[in-house]
């Protein structure tokens, strides 16, 4: 599972220029494959002719499918299957979009019937090839062996933050995926090139500059992922000793390991929980299997009767976060539940982002407006949680769940 991306330093989703190229010739050639003359079809003087306005509307629709699908904010030469599937679904998007408008507004009349199809295959196949080039060109000029070890069985995942955007760390990324069974995650990448910023290297998002390390844990910090170590790409070379050794005696001052992936790639497990304490849990829930079964059954009732009920509440609320905060309008925050499962935990946004979007910080006291205070004064924020109790990660009536540093360390972890 891919983690959420909580800073709002990472920017905006882009656009590459060669995915902007693709969506402006894919449906020129589709056309020009299924009539090579189309362009000579009417005079301009009796308005647009319809091959015209079906090229213009497909470009059209075609950006913000790829801004939705975010397909340029993967790097063509680490392409993988996760891209290619976001990949197919802008296409499918632009395809179904584009068609559905235009036989709207003039039933497609003077298009083939076939031209959307062949448009999607030809947009689909031109940035695949695209990619596969790119991926196939850096395979060669960077042939790097992955190495391979095998680690112990712990119950939590370290955190980990890499510095270096490179195909070290994308190999790594991978690795630590491709790991049976599972230690480590990494959430974050950093990277001394500002142009990266707000991209993805293998899947892992590029969230802000190695400057930026300090501002970037406590806001992850915020919406409770502890970062455990922060690990340098050993091809980094870009970075001054100087650069280096600050962010190593950040990680000091806050208690982060701080070393190198080629030093880290044991991969030593994490805290094992105790055996006694998961087999003691699964002999109390075998014993109250009856009990626990109607209580979720009420959940569920419970829970969606609520929604049901507060569906103009609901409504109202999300309406006024859009207009005071902006999109996203829903806040997640990584919580502990039953047994120390970790899960997201969602509520409506009521403060604004920590910065604003040339990256300067935006003080506390600003960042709630008066709408947001009414709207926790009133609980309205906490309506998404309902959604939380028809999956299944909170109930109706127990414990609050908490932070993972607000975890009591005298108390084992309830739902």
């Amino acid at each position: 599972m891919r983690m959420h991306v909580p800073t709002s330093k990472a920017g905006f989703s882009k656009l590459a220029p060669l995915d902007v190229f693709w969506a402006i010739t894919a449906p020129i050639i589709a056309l020009a494959l299924r009539d090579p003359n189309f362009l000579d079809a009417r005079d301009l003087t009796e308005g647009i002719p319809a091959s015209y306005l079906y090229v213009l509307v497909t470009i059209i629709c075609a950006i913000p499918a790829f801004l939705v699908f975010r397909i340029s904010d993967g790097m063509n030469h680490l392409f993988s299957v996760h891209d290619a599937f976001a990949v197919c679904g802008a296409v499918a998007a632009t395809v179904a979009s584009s068609s559905l408008f235009l036989f709207v507004l003039t039933r497609l009349d003077g298009v083939p019937r076939s031209t959307p199809l062949i448009c999607g295959l030809v947009l689909g196949a031109g940035l695949i090839v695209d990619r596969a080039i790119a991926r196939v060109y850096h395979q060669k000029l960077n042939a790097h062996k992955a190495k391979r070890c095998a680690i112990a069985t712990p119950q939590d995942l370290r955190r980990i933050v890499l510095i270096g955007a490179d195909r070290f760390s994308a190999l790594t990324i991978k690795l630590l995926e491709h790991q049976r069974p599972r230690t480590t995650q990494v959430v974050a990448a950093l990277d001394p090139r500002d142009a990266l910023i707000g991209r993805a290297i293998a899947g892992v998002k590029i969230v802000g500059l190695v400057e930026d390390f300090e501002a970037i844990v406590d806001e992850y910090a915020v919406h409770g992922i502890e970062i455990d170590e922060v690990w340098l790409s050993d091809d980094v070379t870009s970075l001054s000793d100087d650069t280096i050794e600050r962010v190593s005696e950040q990680c000091g001052e806050r208690g982060l390991k701080f070393t190198r992936i080629s030093e880290a790639l044991n991969l030593a497990p994490s805290i094992v929980r105790a055996s006694g304490d998961w087999r003691s849990d699964a002999d109390d829930a075998m014993r109250l299997g009856g009990y626990f079964k109607l209580k979720r059954v009420i959940e569920l009732v419970g829970a969606g009767a609520l929604l049901l009920a507060l569906m103009p509440l609901t409504l109202i609320a999300a309406y006024l976060v859009l207009v005071d905060v902006g999109a996203p309008i829903i806040f997640w925050q990584q919580r502990i539940g039953q047994n120390g499962r970790r899960f997201l935990l969602y509520k409506f946004r009521t403060y604004h982002a920590p910065y604003d979007r040339r990256g300067r910080k935006i003080p506390e006291d600003q960042r709630l407006s008066r709408i947001g205070r009414a709207i926790r004064a009133a609980r309205l924020d906490e309506i998404p949680q309902l959604l939380n109790v028809l999956i299944g990660d909170m109930s109706l009536i127990g414990p609050r769940p908490l932070l993972p540093h607000d975890q009591p360390s005298w108390s084992a972890p309830m739902g």
